[in-house]
């Protein structure tokens, strides 16, 4: 139950009755400045506390008014703190005590003694903002206090009237004051002063110094700084004064010949509002407009808001009075529209076109002037412009295809337009594209990382400079907005037309243009969106999205096959090309597998790309890959193009075959290659044999040469990472290949040793009786009917049949054929010119060796064919004048341990006709290493600055150590930083391969371990003791013995 109103006097009565006991001692000079203040803080709590309870009334209010007016009385002594505090306890009493039962005459002079406040000059201390604050907040309360009770006190026109003085105060201080409460404050006073005056006359008076006032403050300016809350309070006490003003019902006469507003009979000496005075008015009224609209550009959504306010009030409630105003104020809606917080904005403006159908005319005149100015603006290299530009050409274009007055004019303007700016950018960055264009193009293995990625989405190739970016999303959200039209098919088939321009710029404008506008809006890339209302009676067949897209495809599809042709002429542009693949996924996502069949046209000629020098270009293609093999319906592009392998494998086969060596064919089989892997293997067969062919026509050309072995050791290198696609089944001779080291010596061993021995001289001897000087039959037989089983087990190889070789040729795989064929196509160009060549034939060896020796039956007779040539490549190097460089020897090398380490025994025969060779290799460059070491050792041992020394880290070299040595030295294996040291190290390695794999005879065996006693020692990898103990640990032990006593 709320308190008696007995009881809220007696509340009141003590605060009060002290408060009025302090303000008379302070007039006598009694009491300080502060204990005043400490008695009003009591009153101004209590009457705080009791408004907002609602339970102050006039009487209450006037009760507690009394004491207060002692304080007013001294204003001028007292300080702002002292005044703020009695102006809120007459706020208070006004809005809670006497609310619209104020007297006219009492607001009058609260009014007075306000403005009195704050502009006194003759007050002993400063004016405060907190004081001001409060002063025009309840200022504000009064007013809106005497325009509830209907008073119109305040419409007194006299020169010197209390609204004069308020008006005055407040645009004084609304102009000068840095405060934001005080800003605040001061439109609100002004907005409540404006609504309490009645008068159409008075408030025209108002009306110049209000909008001088206004424009300035809503300039913004460094010297005084205005929030957005700021700015838009000041915008609505703009559109308030305009609307109770300029109204059309205020000021426009109700009857023809009648003023606007007639004066009272018993003012004759007031003016009147004319036509005249309307006409002088509207142009000063239009220019405060423009300068306030500049705001338009501004974020806040305080601005924003107060500038729709704005401009619904003049196009809603002044259209005839302020006409002239009336297309700055759709233009900024327009621009507004594009803000941020422009949802109002949008609304409004749809909601004027509806409901004021005059406007659609101003806005189609807006459109078409914005609309040829735009290709202008997108010369310019400011981005900022471009975009509102952009924003203003796509509202009011939607604007006016919603309200549906968009003709067909309207539509070619729009596409005409479109076509223009693009290109007007394109041009501006041309200087710009130039230096992207001459970026490197991307390796190959770049490429096939990014074709692993399956990037679904297409680089820009048009407005992609850094400069451009922002631009180029308002101009896709323009085409976004345009799309959703209803005669966004009008346009699509306009940009269409517009495709087949002479002029490369304006065309490559509207092939981008039109595929924007046809792309898929959704994220899914093979749903179709629709957005074409087929429906429509002036939508034809020929204006439906498939056949645009097919008409869009049919002409720009030409750019790519003629790239693909003649890639090295200037014409066409990269940029067509790219767009004609933009165009070929498109067509193909709408078809999906009915493309397939298309494929043979176009799969070959998007592949050649791949090679292109252009890296925007490769990247283009790498993305239409992955995305028409997805639109398609393939799992992947591998999949792809092993479903058209044929048709690849032809288009390429049928260029070598024609004398077409370009490396456009070469670097799609590459592609291909190394996209599917082993499973291209089977279908290569004819097209392997049209390189073969190419290679026999063109064997004195290095260069192609090399390039055609690097696509066969591609093929080879990807069959190796997938050895279980090739079908090759491990099929091995009756004699095994694994060699068993001999154990340890026994007597019984070094026995049987010594009478084979005897028994194989004696042999000898016969064989050499028995022979004649002219035989007269084969020595063959002769020869077989001598050998014991001791000799065949340690002289004779595994013997090939050839016979039942060939006859079980059939059994082999395709792929298994294929690599045979490649690694039989080295031999005759082993030796050809350039080093390049032969090193990647040796390479290619090394590589296919391991796959192929699963198959023994096919492989040893491999071996059989290929081995003269890299018997010569080893010996090359021993030939006066030989120019064969280090790398490829030691390539021969590695080869051969390769070889050895595959076909075991069977090289048992080739190693020791070669083994003197590679002795005198091996001494011959362990020499050469020993000289430099020595050299460098007697350089680095002699004294510089007086210090003695050696050289510091590694052993001197001394010469190589046998068994039968006097003392054995340990020595470490020589630096191979030097192209010899590397083929020492090479050699090291054949010789560790041969003892391990290949049935040596004892002589030569133990010509190996003198060789490799002195690497032994000092084997970081273990890898040379661990094979001679694995031969003969007795000949390690007698080594390390020997070498440990010296």
């Amino acid at each position: 139950m709320n308190p008696s109103r007995q009881e809220v006097f007696q509340r009141l009565r003590t605060p009060c009755v002290e408060l009025s006991s302090v303000a008379l001692r302070f007039k006598a000079g009694q009491v300080s400045q502060k204990a005043l203040l400490l008695s009003l803080e009591p009153a101004h709590d209590v009457l705080k506390d009791t408004g907002q309870q609602n339970l102050l009334d006039e009487k209450l209010a006037e009760y507690a008014f009394f004491p207060l007016t002692h304080i007013f009385n001294q204003s001028r002594q007292l300080s702002s703190q002292v005044l703020q505090v009695a102006v809120q306890c007459v706020q208070i009493l006004v809005s809670q005590g006497w609310k619209d039962r104020l007297s006219p005459e009492l607001g009058r002079q609260l009014l007075l003694l306000m403005c009195l406040m704050v502009g006194s000059p003759s007050s002993q201390h400063s004016i405060t903002d907190e004081l001001k604050s409060s002063v025009f907040n309840c200022i504000a309360t009064i007013l809106h206090q005497l325009s509830q009770s209907k008073s119109n006190f305040l419409d007194d026109v006299a020169p010197k009237s209390i609204v004069d003085q308020l008006v005055y105060q407040i645009l004084e201080d609304m102009t000068t004051s840095e405060s934001e409460p005080v800003q605040l404050a001061t439109a609100h006073a002004l907005s409540e002063l404006q609504i309490a005056v009645h008068n159409p006359i008075l408030l025209a008076s108002l009306l110049p110094r209000t909008i001088s006032s206004l424009v300035k403050v809503l300039r913004p300016s460094t010297q005084a700084r205005r929030s957005q809350k700021v700015f838009g309070s000041y915008l609505n006490l703009m559109a308030l004064v305009i609307k109770q003003v300029l109204d059309d019902s205020v000021v426009l006469p109700k009857h023809e010949g009648q003023d606007l507003h007639s004066t009272p009979a018993t003012a004759p000496e007031q003016k009147v509002l004319d036509q005249a005075w309307l006409k002088a008015t509207a142009p000063q009224v239009d220019m405060a407009l423009t300068q306030v609209t500049k705001l338009r550009h501004h974020n806040g959504p305080g601005v924003t808001e107060g500038l729709v306010e704005l401009c619904l009030v003049v196009i809603e409630n002044c259209p005839n009075s302020l006409s002239i105003s009336l297309p700055l104020m759709v233009e900024t809606l327009i621009v507004l529209c594009r803000s941020p917080a422009g949802d109002k904005a949008q609304a409004a403006l749809d909601h004027l076109l509806i409901a004021q159908p005059d406007l659609i005319d101003i806005m189609k005149a807006k459109f078409l002037t914005w609309s040829q100015a735009l290709p202008r603006v997108m010369l310019g290299n400011d981005d900022r412009p471009k975009q509102q530009m952009l924003g203003m050409v796509a509202t009011s274009y939607v604007a006016l295809a919603a309200s549906l007055t968009t003709t067909a004019d309207v539509t070619k303007q729009i596409a005409s337009v479109l076509v223009d700016s693009v290109s007007a950018a394109v041009e501006s960055g041309t200087s710009q594209r130039k230096l992207i264009n001459e970026a490197p193009s991307n390796s190959f293995s770049e490429l096939m990382k990014r074709s692993a990625s399956t990037k679904l989405e297409f680089d820009q190739i048009l407005l992609d400079h850094q400069s451009q970016r922002d631009s180029a999303l308002e101009l896709r959200s323009l085409i976004s907005l345009i799309r959703s039209s209803a005669s966004s098919h009008k346009i699509i088939q306009s940009l269409v037309e517009h495709a087949r321009d002479s002029n490369t710029t304006r065309q490559l404008a509207a092939t981008w243009l039109a595929l924007e506008f046809l792309e898929p809006s959704n994220e899914e890339y093979f749903d179709v969106g629709d957005f074409l209302d087929v429906s429509e009676a002036d939508v034809g067949p020929s204006d439906s999205r498939p056949f645009l897209i097919s008409d869009l495809y049919a002409f720009n599809i030409s750019y790519l096959l003629q790239h693909a042709e003649m890639p090295e002429l200037p014409s066409p542009d990269w940029r067509q090309v790219a767009f004609s693949m933009e165009c070929l996924i498109l067509q193909a996502a709408q078809l999906g597998r009915s493309y397939r069949p298309e494929l043979m046209e176009t799969l070959y000629p998007l592949l050649t790309l791949f090679s292109s020098g252009n890296a925007k270009l490769q990247s283009h293609a790498v993305t239409a890959l992955d995305l028409l093999s997805r639109a398609c319906e393939y799992d992947n592009a591998t999949e792809m193009l092993i479903d058209n392998v044929d048709y690849l494998i032809n288009a390429i086969a049928l260029r070598l075959n024609t004398f077409d060596v370009s490396e456009d064919g070469i670097q799609v089989l590459c592609m291909m290659v190394q996209l599917c892997g082993a499973r291209l293997l089977p279908y290569l067969d004819d097209l392997i044999g049209s390189i073969f062919g190419a290679l026999d026509n063109y064997h004195g050309y290095p260069q192609l040469v090399e390039r055609l072995f690097s696509t066969l050791s591609t093929v080879v290198d990807e069959s190796a990472k997938a050895p279980a696609l090739l079908a090759i089944e491990a099929k091995q001779n009756d004699s095994s290949s694994n060699f068993h080291s001999p154990g340890a010596s026994a007597v019984k061993d070094i026995v049987a040793d010594l009478q084979t021995r005897s028994s194989r001289n004696a042999r000898t001897d016969a064989e050499h009786e028995e022979i004649s000087a002219t035989p007269q039959r084969p020595w063959k037989p002769t020869e077989e009917a001598h050998r014991s089983a001791d000799d065949k087990a340690s002289e004779d190889e595994p013997m090939i049949n050839n016979e039942d070789g060939d006859a079980k040729a059939g059994d082999l795989s395709t792929a298994h054929r294929l690599l045979i064929r490649i690694a039989e196509s080295t031999v005759s160009h082993m030796s050809s010119p350039s080093p390049k060549v032969r090193l990647t034939i040796l390479d290619l060896l090394r590589t296919i060796c391991p796959i192929l020796s699963v198959h023994e039956n096919s492989f040893l007779p491999l071996v059989n064919k290929i081995w003269p040539a890299i018997e010569d490549r080893l010996l090359e190097q021993k030939r006066e004048g030989s120019r064969e460089l280090p790398y490829n020897t030691q390539a021969a090398i590695d080869t051969i341990g390769i070889v050895c380490e595959n076909a075991g025994h069977f090289m048992s025969s080739r190693i020791e006709e070669i083994f003197s060779d590679l002795e005198s290799l091996f001494t011959s460059l362990w020499t050469t290493v020993k000289l430099r070491k020595s050299s460098h050792k007697l350089t680095n041992s002699r004294p510089h600055g007086g210090a003695v020394g050696g050289a510091e880290g590694g052993l001197a070299l001394v010469s190589m150590p046998t068994l039968s040595d006097d003392k054995v030295t340990p020595t470490t294996l020589p630096p191979t930083r030097t192209s010899e040291g590397q083929i020492l190290e090479a050699v090291v390695k054949l010789l560790v391969t041969i003892l391990s794999h290949v049935r040596l005879s004892e002589d030569n065996a133990d010509r190996i371990l003198d060789m490799l006693a002195p690497v032994m020692a000092t084997d970081r990898s273990g890898m040379v003791r661990n094979a001679l103990v694995m031969y003969n640990d007795d000949f390690v032990w007698l080594f390390d013995q020997s070498t440990s006593k010296s």
